[in-house]
């Protein structure tokens, strides 16, 4: 190979990079506003869940905790959700916690996480998250952990479900202090 067939090589090699970068940037150009509206979608979809008679969903910032204000038809504070992000068995685990103003869990959602299917994976069913509805920061603990706790951790996977549960818990603390 000659120093003129490099060149060419080179040069090619580089239009053709340059090209694809230019194309990936416009492809994400053009979907990234269709990608957040779809999480936006999703987003609004799991706080409904945790609280069904919400109304209006108004994100708020209190002592630098970021959450979500819940208000009913009467435009009042019925309760908030926070986003927790805890590392599990496979990795990190992303959840928001309803907690309503008795300071009591409404409910649980796991929005993303990577914990073994068929195992950590149970984390996301009703099963185990039903378990932390109406309980306070002093119920939240494995039975098998702590005498005074009311949560069951899901068989084969003790690690993932200790981590929900502790960060829930810390979450509960970490609040009633700011309070």
């Amino acid at each position: 190979m000659n120093k003129k067939e490099f060149f060419i090589g080179i040069v090619v090699i580089t239009f053709i990079c340059a090209l694809s970068g230019y194309l990936l940037s416009y492809i994400y150009k053009i979907t990234m506003p269709r990608i957040e509206k779809i999480k936006k979608i999703k987003e609004n979809k799991i706080n409904k869940e945790i609280f069904p008679e919400g109304v209006n969903f108004i994100e708020k910032e209190m002592d630098g905790i970021k959450y979500i204000s819940v208000l009913n038809l009467n435009d009042e504070e019925i309760g908030k959700i926070f986003e927790v992000k805890t590392l599990g068995y496979g990795g990190y685990i992303y959840l928001k916690v309803g907690i309503d103003k008795d300071m009591k869990i409404k409910g649980i959602k796991i929005k993303e996480h990577s914990e073994t299917p068929g195992l950590g994976s149970k984390i996301t069913e009703n099963k185990f998250l039903d378990q932390f509805t109406g309980k306070t920061k002093d119920d939240i603990y494995l039975k098998k952990d702590n005498p005074n706790g009311k949560i069951d951790a899901v068989t084969g996977a003790t690690i993932s479900s200790r981590s929900v549960v502790e960060s829930v818990r810390k979450l509960l603390e970490k609040i009633k202090e700011e309070k």
